[in-house]
């Protein structure tokens, strides 16, 4: 297993570094093969792992604890970016070297730092992710957009120094000057030799991290995107990153330091209410394609973090499953709406034509992708979504924010879906001009959403087991 693991880290960067140098590769049909065979590996080796035991393992002078949490986030990022390499072929048109080899090198950045146990080790990684971000929209994105580029860069930059601070000013110097390995495996059993508003502070610094990276408000800068200037593939490849790093995150913070979140559960209530309430508004009011879709998984998050806070075993089973069907649906969505994007020229809905198919392939994949995300039984987004929400009813929480809370989540579920029935009617039926193109999809797409489509058959059909199939993964010891 431990030669698994070491092919499975090595891997990338070695892909990486070799497609980068390599003038001579400037066919794009070897270069995207030689990315499609890394990411078919990875995923391979990834399967692998899942079923393997807890291992402690040195990586280049990195401590890896490979919990059942963080083998079960690797498996659904090698998952998503084999399917990312493959659907790249219609939205890469250029520089296909330099987005494969940034590509590969990100997926091997987010790997470690998924199996990290050393915290100062991931905030390196973290900032190497800021800046493979910058260096991606910057690559991908008309110059209209590049002042926005810079723009985000700098928010990134500056919420991030300010964590950092946070969390190294007293927080890790404890563990520096007791030569202490600062890891999630031995922060609980230190937290009662370090004072309390060093604790508080380093919390405070943790949760802006994992607020930028699901991107709530304020730490992501406003209305950057703008379909029409960046690449949606390379936005949202960016954004399905962000939602696993921000998992991870989001899981090890809460199982070292959950009484500090017990603690201020009201607070912590409170903003998630209020970016869950603005993001709802924003779905609603957007009209541009990728931010409505933006807009809605990032009000959709929230509801999977809610259900952390019955402070039960369960949670991880829930929150795990949640973000397993959440990434899955994500990522059918994006590529519909990218698909329709080239098709159509268009980045709004009401530029949309009707959809001129005889095959009606398009429309069947449309449909199924938004209904999933429109909370309609018997499909998987509904399943986790009802597990979330039943957790949170029937849980009696001791904060006084917290029992309202289950009112707002329920009514604002029901919201989304309407606003997502809303983007159905745009997309299929309000249309009366027909496209004077055919809307045929490619073999390669095609593969892409049946994967897809199947994925969600099985978690569709298969709830019960598959979230208890989870609930074996996905195990936190330290809770």
């Amino acid at each position: 297993m431990i030669k698994t693991l070491c092919v499975f880290l090595y891997t990338p960067f070695i892909a990486a570094f070799l497609l980068g140098i390599c003038s001579f590769l400037k066919n794009q049909i070897y270069i995207r093969r030689i990315a499609k065979t890394v990411f078919s590996l990875e995923f391979l080796l990834a399967v692998v792992l899942l079923f393997s035991k807890n291992i402690e393992f040195s990586f280049v002078g990195i401590n890896l604890n490979l919990d059942k949490y963080s083998l079960f986030l690797i498996f659904l990022l090698s998952f998503a970016f084999l399917l990312f390499s493959i659907i790249s072929k219609t939205f890469i048109n250029s520089l296909y070297r330099v987005f494969h080899s940034v590509n590969i090198l990100l997926f091997g950045l987010i790997s470690v730092f998924v199996l990290s146990d050393n915290i100062f080790i991931n905030l390196i990684l973290l900032f190497w992710m800021f800046l493979l971000f910058y260096f991606l929209s910057t690559l991908f994105s008309k110059s209209q957009n590049r002042k926005n580029v810079v723009i985000q860069l700098l928010s990134d930059m500056f919420w991030f120094l300010v964590a950092i601070f946070l969390i190294l000013k007293d927080f890790a110097r404890y563990f520096v000057i007791n030569d202490i390995d600062f890891s999630f495996s031995l922060l609980a059993d230190n937290l009662y030799k370090i004072d309390d508003i060093s604790i508080a502070f380093a919390f405070v610094g943790f949760l802006i991290l994992i607020g930028r990276l699901l991107n709530f408000i304020p730490f992501c800068a406003k209305n950057l995107f703008n379909s029409k200037h960046i690449n949606p593939l390379v936005y949202s490849l960016q954004y399905f990153a962000s939602l696993i790093a921000g998992s991870f995150l989001f899981a090890k913070t809460f199982a070292n330091l959950n009484f500090l979140f017990y603690q201020m559960q009201d607070e912590i209530a409170i903003f998630l209410i209020f970016n869950f309430v603005i993001f709802i508004i924003l779905t609603f009011a957007q009209n541009n394609m990728f931010k409505f879709l933006h807009n809605l998984f990032t009000a959709n998050i929230i509801i999977g973090l809610f259900s952390i806070f019955s402070f039960e075993e369960e949670c991880f089973r829930t929150f795990a499953y949640f973000t397993f069907i959440l990434a899955i649906s994500y990522i059918f969505a994006a590529f519909i709406l990218m698909i329709l994007k080239q098709k159509f020229k268009a980045d709004n809905f009401d530029e949309l034509k009707r959809i001129n198919d005889k095959t009606r392939i398009l429309q069947f994949f449309t449909t199924v992708s938004l209904l999933n995300i429109a909370s309609v039984p018997l499909l998987a987004f509904f399943g986790a979504e009802l597990i979330c929400l039943m957790m949170i009813f029937s849980t009696d929480y001791d904060g006084i924010v917290l029992n309202i809370v289950p009112s707002i989540l329920i009514i604002g579920a029901f919201i989304l879906a309407l606003a997502v029935y809303g983007a159905i009617y745009k997309i299929l039926i309000e249309p009366s001009e027909k496209a004077h193109i055919q809307t045929t999809l490619s073999n390669h797409q095609i593969f892409v959403f049946v994967i897809l489509t199947f994925a969600l058959v099985i978690l569709s059909f298969c709830p019960d087991y598959i979230f208890g199939q989870i609930g074996t993964v996905v195990q936190i010891e330290r809770f």
